[in-house]
């Protein structure tokens, strides 16, 4: 066995989608309290963020996939398609507590004074959802399944001949799930330092060596 493989396209697509990630969740708004008191005043960065968000959910379900895509086993296997299912529930979650909830955020902002609280309100109840809301369906199940696929890889390129440490550091950016700063770009670095360890594990390739073609000389007599 030996460890994986990286061309260099591939290479810096899986370190490069996380960290690009891991900035844009720096901006991710943060507070306290019920979510309309803490963004209405950001709510314009909170979209940003989170349009962003959904599409590198399908970019780092991808990162996964490439990452095992060559590795036999069982554990490779598992982690290919709980990936997908991270892809699938995990973005569905977002968009509706990202997207939806900014909308609603967005349109209570243009209400009169004295309507703002039902607007919050109805904030509140879609973050309380047990289909959308923070700990609903969509949200647990999917972040399950980034557990799953972290782990599950981890387990597989670590039985391909990735060191230890790579391992441990992939299995660790399971706390992507926590998205929000510091958690959420602080496992997305640990998933881009397990890549670079693989990548420096991987065995130095020999140059091509050249080979002259024999010279034919024809005599006269």
């Amino acid at each position: 066995m030996h460890s994986p493989r990286f061309s260099g396209q591939r290479l810096a697509f899986l370190i490069g989608v996380p960290l690009a990630w891991a900035v844009l969740l720096l901006f991710h708004p943060q507070g306290s309290g019920r979510l309309y008191d803490a963004v209405r005043d950001e709510v314009t960065r909170w979209q940003v963020v989170h349009v962003g968000t959904v599409f590198f959910i399908g970019l780092m379900g991808l990162a996964v996939y490439l990452l095992v895509r060559d590795l036999p086993g069982t554990a490779a296997r598992v982690s290919r398609w709980a990936a997908a299912v991270f892809v699938l529930f995990y973005g569905a979650w977002e968009a509706v507590a990202g997207l939806t909830v900014g909308a609603l955020i967005q349109y209570t902002n243009g209400l009169p004074a004295t309507e703002r609280s039902t607007g919050s309100d109805a904030i509140e109840s879609v973050n309380d959802n047990a289909i959308v809301g923070d700990f609903g369906l969509l949200n647990s199940v999917g972040a399950l399944a980034w557990v799953t696929a972290v782990a599950a890889a981890a387990v597989a390129v670590r039985r391909a001949g990735a060191p230890l440490s790579a391992a441990v550091l992939l299995g660790l950016s399971a706390i992507v799930v926590n998205h929000p700063p510091p958690t959420g770009p602080i496992g997305l670095a640990f998933f881009a330092a397990a890549v670079l360890l693989i990548a420096r594990a991987q065995p130095a390739r020999r140059p091509l060596e050249r080979s002259e073609p024999a010279l034919r000389v024809s005599m006269r007599a």
